[in-house]
């Protein structure tokens, strides 16, 4: 599913407005929600830090996962940075396939020799176990 972020700073109004929308459809984008944000809380959490105005602009209704929230305060960095208007929003497009496949790279794959090792070990354990309960037959 494909999500999109609409970021627009208003100096006239002294706002920051982030839509969220996501893909219902192919290239077809739906509203999913909208937040807003005054300029002069959103200059001090710059000053903070990143992380910082990352906790500012997630709320109960607008909460980006780690990688998405990052780039979007990336975003509003730079935007308070440029000192001229804005005069359209910034849209950031996430593929979340694309994440997925990602992370599915990073996933260091399984060492068979330490798989062969653990295997082994169970096998000793459930050895163990069922001479035990021999013994203790023989003994009834």
């Amino acid at each position: 599913m494909k999500q999109k972020y609409s970021i627009f700073k208003d100096n006239e109004a002294g706002i920051v407005t982030i839509k969220e929308f996501a893909e219902l459809e192919k290239g077809m984008f739906s509203l999913i929600f909208e937040e807003t944000y005054n300029n002069a809380m959103i200059q001090t959490a710059i000053e903070e830090g990143k992380d910082a105005l990352i906790s500012v602009i997630r709320t109960p209704n607008l909460y980006p996962i780690a990688e998405y929230a990052e780039k979007i305060a990336v975003t509003i960095i730079d935007q308070f940075k440029n000192t001229a208007p804005a005069e359209e929003p910034i849209e950031l497009v996430f593929n979340d396939i694309k994440l997925m496949q990602k992370e599915k790279k990073e996933i260091p794959e399984p060492d068979p020799e330490a798989e062969t090792e653990k295997s082994v070990k169970i096998d000793d354990l459930l050895d163990d176990d069922s001479d035990a309960s021999e013994k203790d037959k023989d003994n009834d």
